[in-house]
């Protein structure tokens, strides 16, 4: 899909029918809590802890939504998020770096070092030394972690998605308008798919298009991924969003027209047609009794 924070706000914006807005973060200890690492200063650091950099969004053109944040000491990258207007990366120091002050820098988007070319200096930290017991225990502890959330929660009135991982939150039953204002020309030419919808929906538009998706009120709890088909192409992973239970009351709409513009039997008509059935049945099996009698 190619969208980023840089973008943001360009085009529409999201509506979100229904309840919901973007789900809340857990409750997390305050031990459990990554560092910051500010910029232009250091920060000491042990091996196995994580840390954070958090700048604001669109402040500059180096800084968006995939960026990648960087360093020798780091186990993993880490890459920025979206948390409402800030972008947010989060990275783990490795259990088996040496001590010493290392570089945490930004970089290009992974699949994108060569048109973006970012490399900018943030801050640095300054790694403790650890003897092989710390190491050891660092590495059970590390290895015992959840993988690092890909979510991302843009500010009301963003349109849905700002990227493949804006995950916004919608009940069983309710609607998300989704737009994309990269895909001009493309009226008709693309198909969104997801195993909550209620069907397929195709994008429409002229400068822009767009669709509004309709969740099935039996639709289970989760995180749901939408996929973009467009003719041509292989079909790509477009999207996603999280269903929460529905309303009490939730009923999917009614089945559309049959195809050629035919509608469905109202209850009524099955009974006159099995009358009239009845009615002919009947009528043939006098009309050959009384040619077996005049015979």
């Amino acid at each position: 899909m190619g969208m980023n924070a840089k973008r943001f706000g360009l085009v529409g914006a999201v509506v979100l029918l229904g309840a919901g807005g973007a789900s809340g973060a857990l409750a997390v200890p305050a031990e459990d809590l990554p560092r910051p690492v500010p910029s232009g200063a250091e920060l000491s650091v042990r091996p196995g802890e994580r840390v954070i950099v958090t700048t604001e969004a669109m402040r500059s053109g180096d800084a968006f939504s995939g960026v990648r944040v960087t360093s020798p000491a780091f186990a993993a990258d880490g890459t920025f998020r979206m948390d409402d207007l800030l972008l947010k990366a989060v990275a783990t120091v490795s259990c088996t770096t040496e001590p010493g002050s290392y570089e945490v820098r930004f970089g290009s988007p992974l699949g994108d070092e060569n048109a973006s070319k970012i490399d900018r200096l943030w801050g640095r930290i300054q790694v403790a030394p650890a003897d092989a017991a710390e190491r050891a225990e660092c590495a059970r502890q590390v290895g015992a972690r959840p993988p690092e959330s890909m979510e991302e929660r843009y500010p009301a009135g963003s349109e849905w998605p700002s990227s493949p991982w804006d995950v916004r939150s919608v009940p069983a039953g309710g609607e998300l308008h989704a737009t994309d204002g990269l895909e001009m020309g493309h009226d008709g030419m693309v198909e969104l798919t997801s195993p909550g919808f209620t069907g397929p929906v195709v994008m429409r538009g002229a400068k822009l298009v767009s669709a509004t998706v309709r969740i099935r009120c039996d639709a289970q709890p989760g995180l749901y991924v939408v996929r973009w088909n467009e003719k041509g192409k292989p079909a790509k992973e477009w999207a996603r969003y999280r269903v929460t239970p529905p309303a009490a009351d939730c009923r999917d709409a009614a089945s559309p027209p049959l195809a050629g513009g035919a509608r469905p039997w109202a209850p009524w008509a099955y009974g006159a047609a099995a009358a009239l059935a009845a009615a002919g049945l009947a009528a043939g099996l006098r009309l050959r009794y009384r040619r077996g009698r005049s015979a």
